[in-house]
């Protein structure tokens, strides 16, 4: 299915089945009001996590700074899959109200908002990228600039599920560009990097190492799920 039937589908399924009437969480219904599309109980039932995971290490990544949203684990893990790989799009819209709130309890600005891109390849099978979405639905409530296309990853990588930190990394090795034509919007700029989840700070590394390549001043990820540097209690 290419990607236009593919965008006519989830359009399709949301008339079926409207979002924020049930909880993007566990399932149960809600007042299609909710600005979030959680219920009261699994707002006070998920993890929240503002501060930067990798704070005692920083001096091993190209980022600058990482501001998350909730810790990952058995409580957001059902949200993530729906999303990633059940085109359940609906959700970003709800996560990226959440990310832009997240933006909003700093004090450093921004210039540009970007995201963590897939390779073609996984692009045209998904037929989104969810981290695009999710860049895309903050900086619309932040009223931001976001250029999802600032940087590209023109060779695939293996899966990286299973691999340690160390093999990330040499995974993405060059994984990620900035092309040519991006390199002067890039040059001296605060840029914000938006992704799914962090679990080692592989992946925001390389990117974060090919903005810095083309000129980007700084780079601090914003994503909704870390799970490096907390303990999984939820997950026992």
């Amino acid at each position: 299915m290419d990607r236009p039937e593919r965008k006519f589908l989830r359009r399709l399924i949301g008339l079926v089945y409207p979002e924020n009437i049930y909880c993007m969480r566990c399932g149960d219904t809600i007042d299609a009001s909710r600005l979030h599309g959680l219920c009261d109980v699994c707002v006070r039932s998920i993890p929240w996590a503002w501060e930067n995971p990798f704070r005692s290490c920083m001096d091993e990544f190209a980022f600058d700074d990482v501001w998350p949203v909730v810790r990952y684990g058995a409580h957001v893990r059902g949200m993530i899959h729906g999303l990633k790989l059940h085109g359940q799009t609906y959700i970003a819209e709800n996560l990226g109200k959440l990310l832009a709130e997240r933006v909003l309890m700093e004090t450093a600005v921004c210039d540009m908002m970007t995201a963590v891109p897939l390779h073609k390849d996984k692009l045209n099978r998904r037929g989104y990228n969810q981290a695009a979405l999710l860049a895309e639905y903050a900086a619309a409530e932040l009223g931001a600039v976001c250029r999802t296309d600032l940087l590209a990853k023109p060779h695939p990588t293996g899966s990286l599920r299973l691999a340690d930190s160390r093999m990330r990394r040499c995974m993405l090795a060059d994984a990620f560009t900035v092309p040519e034509e991006n390199r002067p919007a890039v040059a001296g700029k605060h840029i914000l990097l938006v992704d799914d989840v962090c679990t080692t700070g592989s992946t925001a590394d390389a990117c974060a190492r090919a903005l810095k390549a083309a000129g980007a001043a700084r780079v601090t990820l914003l994503c909704f799920a870390v799970s490096a540097g907390y303990r999984k209690e939820e997950d026992s």
